[in-house]
């Protein structure tokens, strides 16, 4: 007999109908339930809607990829939670994390479970993975089926779990892209990190928000700590909550210490961050590997192609494909056209790996090649910004034989913008230097940094540079090194108002200068001091000023007495004798153009134009000012543009042109805001009465 069989009348008890497999009709509902504490996942969630709303008679495969711990399966649960009973073919889960072996995920396995868990008895398993694969698109191609594919490692893990019901979805997490399965007509995104705002609200929903409020601002330094990363803030979480008496505070105290960071992601002893991002690390090939840990001892925290290549020690060539595989396997940010960087706390896994697996020889390597290349690339840049000038650091055999970034009629601006773009990795690999003992190399590099503190009023970033390079001076006995430095910095600490330190540094630089005999340093730091007394002490600048002139044409450096002539300009001029300040001033312009030195010829320009203003002559200072806010503008001085332009306004206002003055005073809030300046209101007050 064949054909069906069909029982006519009551039947009584449980029936189960199988087919030909062996199957029984039940439908499997494997995917893990929601966690717990679920945060500020609405964007991709209400993307996911979107993709999976799309046309009925399609399959949608979805691979959302991101940094390890960065919560992919969390989002992927908590859909499928919501939508998962518009799947009557039954809801598939496969971790590969949980099957993974040394030799790799065995995806015949895991096929063979699905086939299970879709009731087929384990003697109807084929053997095959072809023949696994033609079965489960057999059995689910009746009703639409959801297929979650958790911590996918390779393109290839997917297709036999492709469903052939329409309707069907199947969710794919991986730390990798996986680009190649955009193919098969995928949908590529990318979890981001939480936001400080949304870790703090999941650190209320895990511990409570008494808790949290209780230590409200060691709570926020604990999310920061956790940089984002949901894995993080689950084990903090837990360590609160499995030991009441431990405060918040005490736990920022573990954290604060970054040697021993991720040791305090731990329970039961293990280091649960260090684990998950060791799983992506070991399936990196070795060369992309080799980059990670260099770039985890890097002092650097956005590194360039460039950078890259210096650090691999290879052309950019080979670099680019090695930081492309870091890329896609999430362990590197892209950061579209500025570089790449590091996640804070996979840098530590990155410098723990490297110090377990590289030699110590193999990392000050890294960290000689990176202090080279960044202070060659600076000493051009400062010979671009800053032209023919007073340098105490001899590098000439250093840029000897090298090709000049910064040459041509644009280097100025480009080697300027350098500087401003690469400012904390300067700064970071300063630090770096010192600490290291190359004391030679920590001043050079920082007196190369005049350039950009000089141009740029990043005030805070040179006072600590500045510090550090006198220091490394001193250490290595260079006298001339650290008078140099101290003198110039005592400017950043006037403009701070932190007069006290100011004085100290000049006169702990005028000790020093006299000691290493060199007359032009002596006349500079003469000139500094004069600057200084126009703040504290304006009758004594001119005797400041007379001392660094007469010094300077001792030494015959011309360019220093355009310097000091043009200071005791301006000294002149702020004591009301414009006649003899025009005079002096003038006679500096035409001095500071003679030794090329076009960026104190723009200043002297300003203090021409605040001379003839403040003598009536409206027209000559406006002619002037607008000179110099074109060679400011040029050569994308900021600093100096808004000081041109705020005397501008000044000039404008009084002469009712207040269109003008609005233009150009709002021109020098932007600068100003751009630079982190402090103490706006002055300006926005007077912009305000401008509107009226």
């Amino acid at each position: 007999m064949t054909g069906n069989s069909v029982q006519i009348g009551a039947v009584t008890g449980d029936v189960v109908l199988n087919d030909r497999f062996g199957r029984s009709s039940a439908s499997p509902r494997q995917i893990p339930p929601m966690p717990r504490g679920f945060v500020d996942r609405e964007s991709i969630l209400s993307t996911l809607d979107d993709v999976l709303r799309g046309p009925a008679a399609q399959r949608q495969i979805v691979v959302i990829s991101g940094l390890a711990g960065v919560g992919k399966s969390a989002v992927v649960r908590r859909w499928a939670h919501e939508w998962g009973e518009q799947f009557p073919g039954g809801q598939l889960y496969v971790d590969y994390a949980a099957v993974r072996t040394e030799s790799g995920a065995p995806v015949n396995d895991a096929l063979a479970d699905c086939l299970v868990a879709l009731g087929v008895h384990h003697e109807h398993i084929p053997a095959s993975l072809p023949a696994r694969t033609n079965l489960f698109r057999t059995l689910t191609a009746t009703a639409p089926v959801l297929v979650v594919l958790d911590d996918v490692t390779e393109p290839a893990q997917v297709p036999p779990f492709l469903p052939n019901s329409a309707g069907s979805v199947v969710l794919v997490t991986s730390n990798d892209r996986l680009a190649e399965l955009a193919l098969d007509g995928a949908h590529l995104f990318t979890l981001e990190p939480l936001d400080d705002r949304s870790g703090l609200s999941l650190l209320r929903e895990l511990c409570g928000p008494a808790r949290v409020l209780a230590e409200a601002e060691m709570a926020r330094k604990l999310v920061a700590f956790c940089a984002g990363l949901p894995v993080a803030l689950r084990i903090v979480a837990a360590r609160l909550l499995s030991r009441p008496h431990l405060t918040i505070a005490c736990l920022v105290g573990e954290l604060a210490d970054e040697p021993t960071r991720l040791a305090a992601f731990s329970l039961r002893g293990e280091s649960l961050v260090s684990a998950v991002f060791d799983n992506a690390y070991r399936s990196l090939p070795p060369d992309a590997a080799s980059l990670y840990r260099i770039l985890g001892i890097a002092p650097v925290r956005r590194v360039s192609v460039e950078v890259a290549a210096v650090m691999l020690g290879c052309p950019v060539s080979r670099a680019v494909p090695l930081l492309n595989v870091l890329v896609d396997a999430s362990l590197l940010d892209d950061l579209r056209g500025n570089g790449f960087a590091l996640h804070d706390l996979v840098r530590l896994h990155a410098g723990q790996r490297a110090a377990e697996e590289d030699s110590a020889e193999e990392r000050d390597e890294v960290l000689d090649r990176v202090r080279v290349h960044y202070l060659r690339k600076a000493a051009f840049a400062d010979r671009a910004v800053m032209g023919d000038r007073m340098r105490i650091g001899d590098l000439r055999d250093l840029l000897a034989g090298r090709p000049d970034p910064f040459r041509g009629d644009t280097g100025k601006a480009v080697a300027l913008e350098w500087l401003c773009e690469e400012r904390a990795n300067l700064l970071a690999v300063l630090h770096t230097t010192a600490d290291r003992g190359w004391d030679d190399s920590a001043w050079q590099l920082c007196e190369a940094l005049h350039a950009l503190y000089l141009n740029r009023r990043f005030l805070d970033d040179w006072t600590e540079a500045s510090e550090i390079g006198a220091a490394a001076a001193g250490r290595a006995g260079n006298h001339a090194a650290q008078a140099r430095l101290l003198s110039v910095v005592s400017r950043a600490y006037t403009e701070l108002d932190e007069l006290e330190r100011a004085r100290e540094c000049l006169e702990q630089a005028l000790v020093l200068a006299e000691r290493s005999r060199h007359t032009v340093l002596i006349a500079s730091v003469w000139e500094f001091t004069g600057r200084y007394r126009d703040q504290v002490d304006p009758g004594r600048s001119a005797e400041a000023y007379q001392r660094a002139i007469e010094r300077n044409t001792e030494a015959g450096e011309r360019r220093g007495v355009a310097l000091a002539t043009y200071f005791l300009g301006r000294a002149t001029s702020s004591r009301g004798d414009q006649t003899a300040a025009l005079e002096i001033l003038q006679r500096a312009h035409r001095l500071l153009l003679e030794v090329n030195d076009e960026r104190m010829a723009g200043r002297g320009s300003i203090s021409l134009g605040v001379a003839h203003f403040r003598s009536g002559d409206t027209a000559s200072a406006r002619r002037e000012l607008e000179h110099a806010v074109g060679v400011f503008t040029r050569s994308k001085a900021a600093h100096y543009e808004a000081e041109a332009r705020e005397v501008l306004a000044e000039v404008a206002e009084h002469d009712g042109d207040l269109h003008s003055a609005r233009e150009n005073l709002t021109r020098v809030l932007h600068i100003r805001q751009a630079s982190g300046a402090p103490n706006l209101e002055g300006i926005l007050a007077h912009l305000r009465r401008l509107t009226v």
